[in-house]
Order: structure tokens, then sequence, then C-alpha cells
């Protein structure tokens, strides 16, 4: 498994990883300190906000919607950094829904919506629609203005737990740059080392059975056919990943250019 080196241990804040060390198809590796990713800030301690402004962080990209904050917090942000919120949009308030099942516990609720596999299936057209969908690619086409500009750097963007929403802008991004498809997708699945130790805390506290664990898990945790469809839908609706940059996310070819070079050694 080729997994980025680029990590940094955040206390507070889940998910905290970087695109550093990762090999090109080309034999070029990904440059580490300037972009980062995560779950949100919103319990953020101040050691690990010390630990943020020791990076240089500059800039912290939230791609949560308002029913996330409402349930997280607000973000707090080390000194001299500055927010930049694009929210994701929610088809049908579906991300509010899913999370306020987790939280009722209901496993007869959970079966009705979720059972023979259905939770796998939401996830993975969840997951594939953030590639195609008209106004999730307008959006993505934001975030990546931002994280891509050189003057924002360095950089953290985040959604709440750092793994959906942020691991497509990781997997965009170090596909652009090259990197090997299996490293991409080992990167996606890294997310899995948090949320699996909080999806064992849920059955151990007897929150949930682990039956009902099983429902939820792939909204609490990553799935490996999620990131496999998303990579296949740039190249059957995009025809490749710099089609995709360029005519979903509105780069030039000079600016892909520009960021393969500021991002890769």
């Amino acid at each position: 498994m080729s997994v980025s080196d680029d990590a940094l241990f955040i206390d507070s804040i889940v998910n905290f990883r970087g695109i550093g060390g990762l090999v090109t198809v080309d034999g070029r590796t990904t440059v580490g300190g300037l972009l980062w990713r995560s779950g949100h800030l919103g319990g953020a301690t101040g050691i690990d906000l010390a630990r943020l402004d020791a990076l240089g962080i500059h800039t912290v990209v939230d791609l949560r919607a308002d029913h996330d904050i409402a349930v997280d917090g607000s973000d707090l942000l080390p000194d001299g950094a500055v927010s930049c919120r694009i929210p994701i949009p929610d088809r049908g308030g579906a991300g509010a829904g899913i999370r306020a099942m987790i939280m009722r516990g209901d496993e007869a609720e959970m079966a009705r919506a979720w059972s023979d596999g259905r939770s796998t299936k939401m996830a993975v057209r969840g997951a594939k629609m953030m590639v195609v969908e008209s106004s999730q690619v307008r959006t993505f086409a934001q975030v990546f203005n931002v994280v891509a500009n050189p003057a924002n750097w360095p950089l953290v963007w985040h959604c709440s737990a750092g793994k959906d929403r942020a691991g497509w802008v990781g997997t965009a991004l170090l596909t652009l740059l090259g990197v090997e498809r299996d490293a991409v997708v080992d990167h996606y699945m890294e997310s899995n080392s948090g949320p699996e130790s909080r999806m064992a805390d849920l059955v151990r506290s007897g929150f949930v059975t682990p039956a009902a664990s099983e429902m939820m898990r792939p909204f609490v945790e990553v799935v490996e056919p999620a990131v496999i469809g998303q990579l296949d839908a740039i190249d059957e609706h995009w025809g490749g990943v710099e089609s995709m940059f360029r005519d979903g996310f509105g780069f030039s070819d000079k600016r892909i250019a520009e960021l393969r070079n500021r991002l890769l050694d």
C-alpha cells in the first residue's frame, strides 16, 4: 500500500493529513507542507491551533452545509488564518437526514432505509454525483479555484469528518497531479483509520447494535467502490482528468501545468 507520508498528529481534528510524499506515474513525488485535508475545526484545542499555526496555515476552506455547522460548531482558526466557506450543495437534505437517522439509533428505521446493501449504493451514488452533477461541479469549481491558488497556501480544506466532500477534492487533485491510481485509492481509504474507532465506540457503548453499525458503516466510513466510481466517472463523463479541470472547473492548460510544477518534485 502506498499512502501519504505528509502527516501530522492532531488531537482534536479528525482525519488530518497532507498530500505530500505520493509517487506519480512518471516517477515524480507530490510536495508536502502546502495542502492539507481534515475534518472540521469546531473542537480544535489551543494546542492543536498552535500546531496549525506552526504549519503556517493561511487559508481554511470549509465545505460544510449549514446543518453540519449547527452540529459541529463553527471553525476555530489558528492566528492569522483566513476562513473561506464554500458549502457543498446537499440535494434534498440527504446529509442531514442520514445524520439524524444515525443519531436516533433506531435499528428498524435503518433497516427499512439501508438494509440489503442499500446504504453502500447510496454512498457510491452520492460520491459519483460530486463528479457529474452540474450544481456540485459548479461548486467544486469554486473550491478548486481557491485550493489551487498558491497565494492561499499553506491551506487546509475540510468538511465534517474529512472523508467524503474533502475526499473528492483530494482524489481529483491527486489524479490531476498524476499520482498512481492505487495510491489515490489508498489515500482516500486512509479516512477509515479514524471512523473505524468511532464505529467500534458506538457499538461498545450500546448506542447501536453490530447489525445497525453495518448498515450505517458506509456513511461513517468510506467505501472503496465510492472512490473507484469517482475515478471511473472522471474518464466516462469527462474524458479524463485534464478535461474535467478544463471543462468542469474552468482551468486553462497553463494553470494546470503551473499547478503541477508547484506541487511536484
